[in-house]
């Protein structure tokens, strides 16, 4: 796995700028090189201001498949979920350019979370192995050091052979979610974690100095080619 650097802004505009153009050179590098990129999004402030400034990136869109880290096992029309917001801010301006895959809506459906995780592995079937799922892989991140809907001491976090499950029980509200994995995760070219507040600052050392996933997931967020955190100065303040 790759070195980890982090990258200290001064507020959280600056940061969401750094880090979007961060994604815009790792998309516009694989497209050169492949034809197509793969990106997965990620919601919260941080991460969903940092979509906001990809509106205006010269990316082609048309090559870019687009995915979300985790969601809010909810209606398709709830304003808790992630692929809502980002398209408030990105998605929408983008028109129909990128693919987008997004996660199952709770309805009639899909009325059962572990269903609704099944049926996105069947819908989106990904290599076994090693092989590379995403080019860019976009986390914000919580005070416990939860990433996507992965929680400590969760069995999501504990999880070694699937790449996306079912959440239930979660710390946080709402309780059912669906979410990629830390082996999903761990199979990006390019992760960049972004984090912003003192209430960040524990959980970014821990994730910087390499504690145990079961206790701190972002711990277990390692890209490919590099891992890369983009912090303001409180999220900072414990780094050494």
């Amino acid at each position: 796995m790759s070195d980890i650097r982090h990258l200290v802004h001064p507020d959280i505009d600056s940061l969401a700028a750094a880090a979007a153009q961060a994604v815009t050179g790792h998309l516009n590098e694989r497209i050169a090189a492949t034809g197509q990129a793969v990106l997965s999004l990620t919601g919260g402030s941080a991460g969903v201001k940092t979509a906001a400034a990809l509106a205006d990136a010269a990316i082609e869109w048309e090559r870019v498949t687009i995915y979300f880290g985790d969601e809010r096992f909810v209606p398709a029309d709830d304003p808790e979920r992630n692929d809502g917001q980002i398209d408030d801010v990105l998605l929408d301006a983008l028109g129909g350019r990128p693919t987008v895959h997004r996660w199952p809506a709770r309805g009639a459906e899909h009325d059962d979370v572990d269903a609704a995780a099944s049926a996105f592995r069947a819908a989106h079937p990904m290599p076994a192995g090693d092989e590379t799922l995403f080019d860019v892989t976009l986390l914000g991140m919580g005070p416990e050091g939860h990433i996507d809907s992965i929680f400590p001491h969760t069995p999501a976090v504990a999880e070694s052979e699937q790449l996306v499950v079912g959440v239930r029980d979660c710390p946080k509200p709402p309780p059912e979610r669906l979410t990629f994995t830390l082996p999903a995760v761990c199979r990006s070219r390019h992760v960049i974690v972004v984090a912003t507040g003192d209430g960040k600052a524990e959980a970014v050392a821990r994730g910087i100095e390499g504690a145990d996933p079961v206790d701190w997931p972002v711990a277990g967020a390692r890209g490919v080619v590099s891992t890369t955190y983009h912090l303001d100065g409180p999220a900072a303040s414990m780094l050494s």
